[in-house]
C-alpha cells in the first residue's frame, strides 16, 4: 500500500513539473517571436516575471558575480603595458578571453574571425564575420591559446550550439555589426581562459587618454597574409568630430560605432582581426573591459582612416536578454529532466507492486 501511494506520488509530482515546462516553453516561444515588436525592455520584464522573483535574485547575483569575476589577465602585467608596439606577438595567456572563431571545411578549420568571451557560454563578436555561414554546426571557438591552431596545453575547441546576429544589422553600412556565439558547454575558467568586462557602467569614462589594446590573427599588413600568433599593439579613443569629420569617414560611422587607432596610422587591426575586442584598462577598476569590437575600416593603418568599433554598451538590453533567456532555458531543462526521472522512479514502483 505504502508503495502504491509513493509511485502515485512520483507520477504526479513529475507529470506536473512536465507540464508546467511545456506551459512555460510554449509562453516563452509566443513571447520571444514578438519580442522585437515589444521592445526589449517590455520583454525582459515579462522574462523576469516567467522566473519569478527568486530566479530574478539569483539572476542579478550572478550578474553581480560575472561583474566581479571578469576582465582579468593573471599572466599579464599590466604596469608593461607602456612597452607594447604595434605588430608585436603577444604572450601566451596576456588576453584570456581572445577567441578565434573557425569555420570546419573537411578536415580543416580556417581561421575567420575574432571574438571575446563574455560569459562561460557567450562569445561577442561581431555580425559581418557570418556572412559566410550562419550554420552554427559550421563553426568552432577555440579558446585558452595565442595560436590559431589550439596546440596549446591549455587550449579548448568547443561547439557552438547557436549563432544570435542583432536582428537590425545591415551588412553594407556595418550598422548593428555584432553578434554572440552560444557554446555547446562551458568553458573552465583557468589562467588562460577568463572572461573579459562588458562595458555598460564604465564607457563613458572612455576618451583619449584610457590605455586600450587591440589584438588577433589578421594580417600584418593590408597586402599581407594573416598570422598563426596573436598580436598586439597599443591603441587610444578618437573622437567622432575627428572620425566622421570630411577628411576621414565624412559622417558614415553609425550612431552605436566610434573610431579607435593612431592619427598616422601606425597601430590598426586588418582583415582577420574582425571581431576581436577593443580593450581597455581602467585603473579604477583594476580591470580590462571591451569597449569596442572591432567592425571595419578603410584599409588597413592608413592615415585618417583608424578602425571602427561597434561598442557593446549601445546593445545592453539586447545583450542582457540574451544571457537571461539562455539561463531560463537552462532551469527549464533542469525540470524537464527532473520530471522524467520521476515519472521513470514511479513507474519502476508501480511495476514492483504489481
Amino acid at each position: 500500500m505504502g508503495l502504491g501511494l509513493l509511485s502515485a506520488a512520483l507520477l504526479f509530482v513529475g507529470s506536473s513539473l512536465l507540464h508546467s515546462e511545456r506551459h512555460s516553453l510554449s509562453e516563452r516561444n509566443r513571447l520571444g517571436s514578438s519580442r522585437e515588436e515589444a521592445g526589449g525592455s517590455e520583454w525582459a520584464e515579462a522574462m523576469r516575471w516567467r522566473l519569478g522573483r527568486q530566479e530574478a535574485e539569483k539572476a542579478q547575483k550572478n550578474k553581480g558575480s560575472d561583474a566581479k569575476d571578469c576582465g582579468t589577465a593573471p599572466l599579464r602585467d599590466v604596469s608593461k603595458g607602456s612597452r607594447i608596439i604595434g605588430g608585436k606577438e603577444a604572450q601566451a595567456g596576456a588576453w584570456p578571453w581572445i577567441v578565434s572563431l573557425q569555420i570546419k571545411y573537411g578536415r580543416l578549420l580556417v581561421h575567420i574571425c575574432g571574438g571575446s568571451l563574455v560569459r562561460e557560454r557567450w562569445v561577442l563578436t561581431a555580425a559581418h564575420c557570418t556572412r559566410d555561414s550562419r550554420d552554427p554546426l559550421m563553426w568552432r571557438a577555440v579558446v585558452g591559446t595565442n595560436t590559431i591552431y589550439g596546440n596549446h596545453p591549455h587550449a579548448k575547441t568547443i561547439k557552438i550550439k547557436t549563432i544570435i546576429i542583432h536582428p537590425n544589422f545591415i551588412l553594407e553600412t556595418f550598422v548593428n555589426d555584432i553578434a554572440l556565439f552560444y557554446l555547446k558547454k562551458a568553458v573552465r575558467y583557468n589562467d588562460y581562459i577568463q572572461p573579459i568586462c562588458l562595458p555598460f557602467d564604465v564607457f563613458q569614462t572612455l576618451d583619449e587618454n584610457t590605455k586600450c589594446f587591440i589584438s588577433g590573427w589578421g594580417r600584418t599588413q593590408e597586402e599581407g597574409n594573416g598570422t598563426n600568433t596573436l598580436q598586439e599593439a597599443e591603441v587610444h579613443y578618437i573622437s567622432r568630430n575627428i572620425c566622421n569629420s570630411h577628411r576621414s569617414y565624412a559622417g558614415v560611422i553609425p550612431n552605436t560605432s566610434f573610431c579607435a587607432g593612431d592619427k598616422d596610422g601606425a597601430f590598426d587591426t586588418c582583415r582577420g582581426d574582425s571581431g576581436g575586442p577593443l580593450m581597455c584598462y581602467l585603473p579604477e577598476n583594476k580591470r580590462f573591459f571591451i569597449m569596442g569590437i572591432t567592425s571595419y575600416g578603410h584599409g588597413c593603418g592608413r592615415k585618417d582612416f583608424p578602425g571602427v568599433y561597434s561598442g557593446p554598451s549601445f546593445y545592453q538590453n539586447w545583450l542582457t536578454d540574451h544571457f537571461s533567456q539562455a539561463s531560463s532555458e537552462g532551469i527549464f531543462n533542469k525540470n524537464i529532466l527532473l520530471g522524467q526521472i520521476l515519472i521513470a522512479l514511479g513507474s519502476v514502483v508501480l511495476l514492483a507492486t504489481t
